[in-house]
């Protein structure tokens, strides 16, 4: 019989005891860099959104020695309806501090001393009510919070703490005639725009999210997501597309708005590929004309884009940085000012990489 305690942190042994997680799993499979991970859920709604959102990193199952395997088991508690039982394996080291880093929007603040052997998670608005709760083996989830994103996003971070070698960026990468291009810079400065533009056109459409580069063969892989499509000027292509197969705008926590669209389905020509990383484009400023210069690197310094979270974590940071400087580089580093149509820009950076591929 459901018991539905308000105060379930203070039972978390006893409702962990309750949950047995198999050792072998079904579930969807997903490739996130070289490493896989298996999402096995009984929330239907999340398990369905992860793979609308992700369906493009969906591969068939390939067993249990796959490289890097993550597994993320998500089972109800049949003594309290309102928690969720979480494994997440390997563990991520010291997950609590990975996780107030990785979402410091959410301002979460670690509890002292509530159950012995659990270190729980709460909001500034309930200090003392956890709504996670890190335990030696599993994580316990207050369905109260919004905890769908947590995960997700705790899930995949654990997926790049398993490649040493691999570097994770908030960028957009694309693939341009066999050359391997970054797209950096803040949020609204053109990158998902300009990845699909490059998209519309053939190339190889890598992802408008993220960006993954290996430091072992300086190669860019593929990270598709559904692209996140802010209002605005677009390629004619993807305009024709959103009106003949448009999905309603979502309204996001920040407050700005998104349609999202599959760009396999929109694009089937811009297919994946693994590409040597050779271009940087860091995105400047917005003006009435595109202009692209090379950028002044100085010295040693690192250039203006951070790798992720789950790309340092547990590593040492100055040998990181080593490798992020090394890998980075073998490439050209451009500034580059987006103005005109998103077509005028595109075809500055095309011409870019044409005159100077041979460099």
């Amino acid at each position: 019989m459901a018991v539905n305690s308000s105060k379930w942190w203070r039972r978390a042994s006893a409702i962990a005891a309750e949950i047995h997680f198999p050792t072998t799993t079904g579930g969807d499979w997903y490739c996130f860099g070289r490493s896989t991970l298996v999402v096995d859920c009984e929330d239907v709604s999340f398990s369905q959104r992860f793979k609308d959102i992700f369906a493009e990193c969906a591969i068939a199952p390939i067993g249990d020695q796959a490289p890097g395997r993550v597994d993320l088991r998500v089972k109800r508690v049949a003594s309290d309806p309102g928690l969720l039982a979480v494994s997440v394996t390997p563990a991520l080291p010291d997950g609590v501090t990975f996780l107030r880093r990785l979402l410091p929007e959410r301002q979460y603040t670690e509890c002292d001393d509530l159950h012995e052997g659990w270190r729980m998670v709460a909001t500034l608005e309930a200090p003392y009510e956890p709504v996670l709760a890190f335990g030696p083996s599993q994580i316990l989830v207050s369905q109260r919070h919004p905890w769908q994103h947590v995960l997700a996003l705790y899930a995949i971070g654990s997926a790049f703490w398993m490649q040493p070698d691999m570097f994770l960026f908030h960028a957009a990468s694309v693939g341009v005639s066999g050359s391997g291009i970054v797209l950096s810079g803040p949020k609204g400065a053109g990158k998902t725009t300009l990845a699909l533009t490059l998209a519309s056109r053939d190339h190889a459409f890598l992802g408008d999210e993220w960006a993954a580069l290996s430091t072992l063969t300086g190669e860019l892989l593929p990270l598709r997501r559904l692209a996140s499509i802010r209002p605005g000027p677009h390629p004619e292509r993807l305009d024709e597309y959103l009106d003949n197969h448009g999905r309603p705008a979502e309204i996001l926590p920040d407050g700005t708005e998104r349609v999202r669209a599959r760009v396999g389905v929109a694009f089937p020509r811009a297919l994946p590929q693994v590409v040597p990383l050779t271009d940087v484009f860091f995105l400047r400023r917005f003006s009435s004309r595109p202009a692209v210069e090379p950028y002044a690197r100085n010295g040693e310094a690192l250039p203006p884009i951070s790798p992720l979270l789950a790309s340092v974590w547990g590593h040492s940071p100055g040998r990181r940085a080593l490798d992020l400087l090394r890998t980075l580089n073998n490439a050209r580093w451009w500034r580059l000012d987006v103005g005109g149509s998103p077509e005028e820009t595109t075809d500055l950076i095309e011409k870019t990489i044409k005159e100077n591929s041979w460099q």
